[in-house]
């Protein structure tokens, strides 16, 4: 496996090159960091969209095997956004033939002086050991954690019943996209990321190779007002239940049961043996229902935050 050739070695970069200069390499870079850690370092809105993050590189001189030629190599890649209350929120990773060498100190000093005395929070997909202890030794202090969920797809699935007044159907992108935008931004108010999607968001997201809009299953009434929805998603052999969500107004009569029903059914036409999600931690009245209908744990995220 090599480092990713970023630069000429008569080249000299910026220091911190923006989200779109660091667009060409970052599939290829992230795929690097995954094949060993068993989990991305990227999460999907900043892979989908990474000119609307900050870049900050460790790159270094070294010479290509069999080439005889030195080049600049790509050895460490942080990804940041200033969220709304001033803090800076990462996703940082080292290349894995470059650990052990001071590669992520070097990234997280460059966030911490870009934060400007703010808060710096940074991401640990799937929470591994490494990641612990680093962020245990910069004095960073776990403050959130995503949960990833799953549950085998057997034949006692039981059939989703709608309410009276209501319907199951799937999502369609020409009617439906601007009364999704707007129940999902209330359905997830509190939620630091869902809850700010917006149309291109969406739109990003159908034009994904993995988007069919009969995974995409709505909740309506009579009146074909939305009242929920459950997007299933299915790629790389993985059967996901991307995003479901009630209306507030209509909590507490089943409705997510039902869509949960409805997708799990849904996930299993489509060929899948098992169902993940990934669920906020915090989130107690959603993992209290996914722990009813089976779900159980397979990993986890973290969110780490450092001292101001």
């Amino acid at each position: 496996m090599t480092i990713l050739q970023i630069f000429a070695a008569d080249e000299r970069p910026e220091p911190d090159p923006d989200g779109a200069a660091i667009a060409a390499v970052l599939p290829d870079f992230a795929a690097a960091v995954a094949a060993v850690d068993g989990v991305a370092p990227f999460n999907e809105a900043t892979m989908l969209r990474p000119e609307e993050r900050r870049a900050f590189s460790v790159v270094r001189e070294a010479e290509l095997p069999d080439s005889g030629r030195r080049a600049r190599l790509l050895v460490g890649l942080a990804l940041a956004q200033r969220l709304d209350d001033g803090e800076l929120e990462a996703e940082l990773a080292v290349h894995p033939t470059a650990r052990g060498a001071g590669v992520a100190d070097e990234l997280l000093d460059g966030l911490e002086r870009a934060a400007g005395g703010a808060p710096v929070t940074v991401w640990a997909h799937g929470d591994l050991p490494a990641a612990r202890v680093f962020a245990a030794n910069r004095g960073y202090a776990l403050v959130r954690t995503l949960l990833v969920l799953a549950k085998p797809l057997d034949d006692a699935l039981p059939e989703p019943a709608p309410a009276p007044g209501t319907r199951i159907r799937a999502f369609d992108p020409e009617r439906d996209a601007d009364a999704w935008l707007a129940l999902n931004a209330r359905v997830f108010a509190d939620h630091p990321e869902q809850g700010r999607l917006r149309r291109a968001d969406l739109d990003d997201r159908m034009a994904q190779p993995w988007f069919d809009a009969g995974d995409f299953l709505v909740l309506v009434d009579d009146d074909e007002r939305m009242i929920g929805y459950n997007w299933c998603k299915v790629a790389g052999g993985e059967h996901e239940i991307y995003v479901v969500g009630v209306d507030p107004d209509a909590a507490g009569a089943g409705h997510g049961r039902t869509l949960m029903d409805a997708g799990l059914r849904r996930l299993r036409e489509r060929g899948g043996d098992e169902a993940v999600l990934y669920v906020d931690g915090g989130n107690e009245r959603a993992v209290a229902l996914y722990r009813r209908l089976g779900f159980v744990d397979r990993a986890r995220d973290a969110q780490y935050r450092g001292p101001r």
